[in-house]
């Protein structure tokens, strides 16, 4: 995940070392841990609705695509060429 070689690990320790001192180290680490945890929670929670969020759409827009296709189909079964359509009409006319 990080390309940390070991020589960079030893200074980071040194470093939270010598800001934290070591009796505060397990409470730094555990309030990382914490704070990582509750990031992966809301992370998860807003995963979790953008899929029903996609669910309610998808089941909004199928019969909205059905009836388009059907309108699509319909609308190539008419004539090509809507004067001589218009024309057939006038000429039924009495």
């Amino acid at each position: 995940m990080f390309d940390i070689g070991g020589g960079e690990l030893l200074l980071i320790v040194l470093v939270v070392l010598i800001l934290f001192g070591p009796k505060k180290i397990p409470e730094v680490a555990q309030l990382i841990g914490k704070g990582v945890q509750k990031v992966r929670r809301a992370q998860e929670e807003l995963v979790e609705q953008v899929r029903q969020i996609n669910t309610t759409v998808s089941e909004q827009v199928q019969p909205l695509a059905a009836e388009a296709e059907h309108l699509r189909q319909t609308m190539a079964r008419l004539p090509a060429d809507t004067s001589a359509a218009t024309e057939h009409l006038d000429q039924s006319k009495p």
